[in-house]
């Protein structure tokens, strides 16, 4: 499976008192780094958010769960379409 390296943003930011975004699962400082992480680094903040806030059947884990899908979707996509070029 490709890297997802769009942020998992679902524009419902509200901290808890550890700093945690209620919605997403990311930290102020994640969400601050976001753009100088690896592709590595936010895959790994995808899989953590994921599994604490991608779960259940609420409206937010709903919502990181499909933006996660689509993201892996267009990843796949951009892949694909890299090995066209170079075949």
């Amino acid at each position: 499976m490709p890297l997802v390296t769009k942020k998992p943003c679902i524009d419902i930011c509200e901290f808890d008192r550890k700093d945690q975004c209620k919605a997403c699962g990311r930290t102020r400082e994640e969400k601050k780094v976001w753009k100088q992480m690896s592709a590595e680094e936010k895959d790994a903040v995808w899989r953590r958010v994921l599994g604490s806030h991608g779960v259940g059947k609420g409206k937010e884990a709903r919502a990181l769960r499909a933006l996660y899908d689509k993201a892996v979707k267009k990843a796949i996509r951009k892949e694909e379409e890299r090995r066209r070029e170079t075949d």
